[in-house]
């Protein structure tokens, strides 16, 4: 009778997950899946650090464990100065934190080994040859790993990069991606087995935000009202082509002279290089700036500013801003690499352009900027292939399929080992 009773209540016991993004890379998505699985029943934690730049929402109904980066992110890195976004602290602060990445990694193993969750679910790597040395110490305690490609390979990485990245995904017992496009990518260049990467869609950002109208979010950003304007918005990195954009715009701002370009967010490289080519092309009295990392609702606010949001990028996997404008329904532009060229329908839910192609890129943005019939339909059929396509509800259930497949996957090994080794 106990042995029955005690069986009923595992049967009956929540699913654990432990979510972990050591840099907390991407907080939105994070705590978005997180909530979502919540919903769906499970007892989430997000493992992460400290985010730096503004305070985020209150964690609902999972919980969040600061556990990485503590010292940096604390009070020993501000007296360091090493919280400051400074250029010059930059190498100061990747030596630390590869310092106490490993001690941090210490920590986390030794509470996973007292709770045991059902599964631990990466969301970046910090450092992939330790990363799997750390995760074979997981699935030593019989917990799975499940990692998610939000990047195939890093952006600016070297050829060995793509070999120690596939070394990750052979080692973890269930890979997700957000579209068939990358999933056929991970399977094919780094010959994993099919039946190991799942799909599972990235839901919409920004929720939580309201949709202001436009005049609204111009006024509180000081846009012009009454110009058609292009967003370039997000981190500012090489690899998102805004020097391909700056010379699609230079391209339509005859064509169009009240045409305005914003540019809005933090660079992650000098950007007096973008400064001056604005410069050389007469633009500058046509484009602003705002560098400067953006808090959620400000982001929110350039979106709903837009007519247009435009993801010029020369290699990309996934976007966050694509996710966030189909929110809003914008129209968007966006090159033909990663998951969009699956996600959009050209001509029907934004235009796709070939890559390192300013002309086509011109050529699309004029189209959307000098016809706002089309721009609404582009915008509106966005927002509703963002509907379709489930939201965060679908993208729990598709993540606890990998969880279930990954937990089946891992003991199949260990008694596959044990009957070896017997």
């Amino acid at each position: 009778m106990r042995m029955v009773r005690e069986s009923s209540e595992a049967m009956q016991r929540r699913r654990r997950v432990v979510l972990l993004d050591p840099n907390a890379n991407t907080p939105p998505y994070d705590r978005a899946l997180a909530a979502g699985l919540a919903r769906a029943g499970y007892d989430v934690v997000l493992a992460t650090s400290r985010f730096l730049y503004e305070e985020l929402p209150t964690p609902a109904g999972y919980r969040i464990d600061e556990l990485f980066f503590r010292l940096v992110g604390g009070e020993v890195g501000r007296r360091l100065g090493l919280r400051s976004g400074k250029a010059g602290r930059a190498r100061a602060r990747r030596l630390f934190k590869a310092a106490e990445y490993p001690l941090d990694w210490a920590l986390l193993l030794r509470r996973l080994g007292r709770h045991r969750p059902d599964a631990l679910h990466v969301q970046w790597s910090v450092l992939p040859s330790l990363d799997v040395r750390m995760w074979r110490r997981v699935q030593a305690l019989g917990i799975p790993i499940v990692y998610t490609a939000h990047n195939l390979a890093p952006h600016d990485g070297a050829p060995r990069d793509s070999e120690a990245y596939g070394r990750l995904y052979r080692a973890a017992d269930a890979v997700i991606v957000h579209s068939a496009r990358s999933k056929a990518a991970v399977t094919g260049q780094w010959d994993i087995e099919s039946y190991r990467v799942h799909v599972a869609p990235h839901g919409p950002l920004l929720e939580d935000d309201a949709e202001l109208g436009r005049a609204t979010a111009r006024a509180r950003l000081g846009l012009p009202l009454g110009a058609p304007i292009v967003l370039f918005a997000g981190l500012i990195e090489p690899y998102k082509g805004l020097d391909d954009l700056i010379q699609a715009f230079a391209t339509i701002a005859n064509e169009l002279p009240t045409a305005r370009l914003a540019i809005a967010g933090k660079p992650n490289v000098p950007i007096e290089h973008v400064e001056n080519a604005i410069a050389e092309l007469g633009l500058r009295e046509r484009v602003t700036i705002d560098a400067r990392f953006l808090p959620q609702s400000e982001f929110a606010a350039y979106l709903c500013a837009a007519d247009v949001v435009a993801l010029p990028y020369r290699d990309a996997t996934s976007s966050g801003l694509f996710h966030a404008a189909r929110r809003f329904g914008k129209a968007i532009v966006v090159t033909a690499v990663g998951d969009m060229a699956e996600l959009v329908v050209d001509g029907e839910s934004g235009l796709l352009v070939p890559p390192r192609d300013p002309i086509a890129l011109a050529s699309a943005l004029y189209r959307v900027l000098s016809d706002a019939a089309l721009a609404g339909r582009l915008g509106h059929a966005s927002r509703r292939a963002m509907h379709a396509a489930g939201g965060w509800d679908v993208a729990a259930q598709r993540t606890m399929s990998a969880y279930d497949a990954a937990i089946g996957s891992l003991a199949a090994r260990t008694r596959d080992g044990r009957m070896a080794s017997g």
